[in-house]
């Protein structure tokens, strides 16, 4: 769902919320940019991920991890994705797993009321959306040897 949340001007508390986020991937080593949505954009183990701030007090933060691509020809198929997304919502706490016929989408979406409590769940978001991708990619293929 990359492309369903508008970046709007961030107020002077959400630029610096911004801020703190981007200085601390700096300092864990990630190569973090503010995209042209004005996202911040970082790859960790090869896949693309981004924080997005859409309010504050508290701060709504998304932490979206890029997906998988849905297609008949070179992607997973729809009803099998749409069935395995199913299943991860139900078993995962916290993230969002959403399908359309072009792509699957994995995401966080979470209150924090600082930039450093978001610092503290930042390594626990990162593995459930690795575990969420890991799961989705095992409930598809369970799917798809049921049929």
């Amino acid at each position: 769902m990359v492309g369903a949340f508008a970046q709007k001007n961030l107020t002077s508390a959400q630029k610096s919320f911004q801020n703190s986020i981007v200085s601390f991937l700096r300092e864990e080593g990630y190569s973090p940019s503010i995209d042209s949505d004005g996202w911040i954009a970082f790859k960790s183990e090869g896949k693309n991920f981004w924080i997005i701030i859409t309010d504050e007090s508290p701060f709504s933060v998304i932490f979206q991890r890029s997906g998988f691509k849905v297609g008949e020809d070179d992607g997973f198929e729809f009803i099998g994705s749409l069935w395995a997304c199913n299943e991860v919502n139900k078993e995962l706490m916290a993230v969002k797993m959403y399908c359309n016929r072009e792509k699957v989408s994995l995401q966080i979406e979470q209150y924090t009321r600082s930039a450093e409590d978001f610092k503290y769940v930042f390594y626990k978001n990162l593995a459930v959306l690795a575990q969420a991708a890991k799961r989705f990619v095992e409930e598809y293929d369970d799917f798809q040897k049921d049929q």
